[in-house]
């Protein structure tokens, strides 16, 4: 299923109510994609490779022909990560755990991370599942991987807890 409801207020409310965390996040994902791949035992690069260095002099001092990579290249490195979000919509969210109803912690979380992944252009999907009996699982999609962020973020807020917890279809589904 799709859900077709949106909830701006709920979105809204949700940014400025987080925002610090909703920075902390930011911080953690700038670390995580510029961080720097370090090649050794090139033949050109940015700084000397201390151990390609040391087996250079001794297949000098052995009379053997060296490797002549003793240089360290880094490198800006592009992350293949792809998230999918798969959220628990039965009425067993409904509960209250350290004070939190458990499907605002899930819409709030889904929100917050939804921001951070789309300004870093990461590929996410975010989906829901509920059931009415063992063979009769409800599975909907709140964001696929093909779908704007912009159009998604206001449809998140609209869920509301039904059914009951059968994870495994659910997992099967996403799987797939």
């Amino acid at each position: 299923k799709r859900i077709l409801k949106n909830s701006d207020f709920y979105y809204t409310e949700t940014i400025k109510s987080h925002k610090a965390t909703l920075l902390k996040l930011k911080k953690m994902f700038a670390m995580l994609t510029n961080s720097l791949e370090i090649s050794r035992r090139q033949a050109d690069g940015d700084n000397i490779d201390l151990d390609a260095l040391t087996d250079f002099y001794s297949d000098l001092a052995a009379k053997r022909t060296p490797n002549e990579r003793v240089y360290l290249h880094r490198k800006k490195t592009k992350k293949d990560i792809t998230l999918l979000f798969l959220l628990d919509l039965s009425l067993s969210s409904d509960g209250y755990a350290k004070g939190n109803r458990i499907i605002d912690v899930e819409k709030q979380v889904s929100i917050l991370f939804g921001e951070v992944l789309n300004e870093y252009n990461i590929s996410f999907q975010i989906d829901g599942f509920y059931s009415k009996t063992r063979s009769n699982t409800t599975y909907i999609s709140l964001k696929t991987f093909d779908d704007s962020w912009d159009k998604a973020k206001h449809k998140i807020g609209s869920i509301e807890p039904q059914g009951y917890t059968r994870i495994g279809p659910a997992i099967r589904h996403a799987h797939k």
